[in-house]
């Protein structure tokens, strides 16, 4: 009698092969995507951003963009990643994207350019006058700009401390404000003496230049004051000779006199003379070449330091009558 024994052998077919990068039993598998793109200005021409740093977030993969303002990752991680761009004078930006396994995504990114201000100063000055007596003004001034454009600004403002002043646009690029002292702590001209000033320009997208660190030198408060003519002295010349006493002053400082029309119950700046020495106390106004005509005026000396800082006598009303 013979047994037959019948041995069923399963699986023993050779695999099937695993070369496929996208097998998760590959070997080869990539768990990594392609990705690249450009980094471009926020004008509506758009242009490339060179040498803008393109960083994957939670790797050590980063790349700066090349002239053009492309880049490319040929190993980025799969999945959801964040991309972190920054550029000096840029506000930096985030993008989150999905990059799926073995894939390739292009993408772009726009970044805002800062605002740029620049030529920051402050020039302090006290106007004499009769009523109601001296005023103290601080008027502070910076160039503004901003590459993506003039509609981008947004709002200028100095701050002083803890004070903050709004500017406005005074002509072309440049913001000013004319700050009283009574705004000031105390209403104390001499308390903006030493503190330091910064101007910030915010753009559209929130993105803020500023300047660097300024100060007030001096706060002026001595005066020259007019002697001749004055108090609605009538001449007989349209060559009036100017003379005045100078203030009480430790520093270097020129003059500066105007000359202004009274005509029609308008006054108008008729002539103007900077750069006077500190010595010469008169001022022959055949000098100017010029002529007063017949009518109503009055003549105002300031003394002007190096810095701009200046104190302006109280108006000397005088009138011409050749005739």
């Amino acid at each position: 009698m013979m047994t037959v024994v019948v041995v069923v052998v399963a699986g023993c077919a050779p695999d099937a092969p695993h070369d496929n990068p996208l097998d998760p039993a590959s070997p080869n598998r990539k768990i990594v995507g392609n990705l690249g793109g450009k980094v471009l200005t926020l004008f509506s021409l758009s242009a490339g951003i060179s040498g803008a740093l393109v960083t994957i977030e939670g790797t050590n993969q980063a790349v700066l963009t090349a002239t053009d303002g492309s880049f490319d990752f040929s190993s980025a991680p799969s999945g959801d990643i964040a991309v972190v761009i920054t550029k000096s004078s840029y506000l930096s930006d985030t993008i989150y994207l999905k990059l799926a396994v073995g894939g390739n995504l292009d993408t772009s990114v726009h970044l805002d350019a800062l605002p740029l201000v620049d030529s920051a100063r402050i020039a302090t000055s006290m106007i004499d006058q009769w009523y109601p007596g001296p005023v103290y003004i601080d008027t502070v001034s910076a160039a503004v700009t901003d590459p993506d454009g003039f509609l981008d600004i947004n709002t200028v403002y100095v701050c002083i401390d803890s004070l903050t002043f709004a500017m406005t646009r005074s002509a072309g690029d440049v913001f000013q404000v004319a700050i009283n002292a009574d705004s000031l702590p105390n209403q104390d001209p001499q308390w903006i003496v030493g503190k330091q000033l910064e101007v910030f320009a915010v753009d559209q997208e929130k993105g803020v230049g500023r300047s660097s660190g300024f100060y007030v030198t001096r706060t002026i408060e001595s005066e020259p004051k007019p002697t001749s003519p004055q108090s609605a002295d009538t001449i007989t010349t349209g060559f009036p000779t100017f003379e005045w006493d100078p203030p009480t002053l430790s520093f270097d400082y020129t003059f500066q006199l105007k000359v202004v029309s009274l005509a029609g119950g308008a006054q108008t700046l008729v002539w103007s003379k900077a750069g006077i020495s500190s010595s010469i106390f008169s001022y022959d106004f055949h000098d100017s070449g010029d002529s007063l005509a017949d009518g109503e005026y009055y003549w105002t000396v300031a003394a002007i330091d190096q810095f701009g800082n200046s104190s302006r006598s109280k108006e000397a009303a005088f009138i011409v009558r050749s005739q």
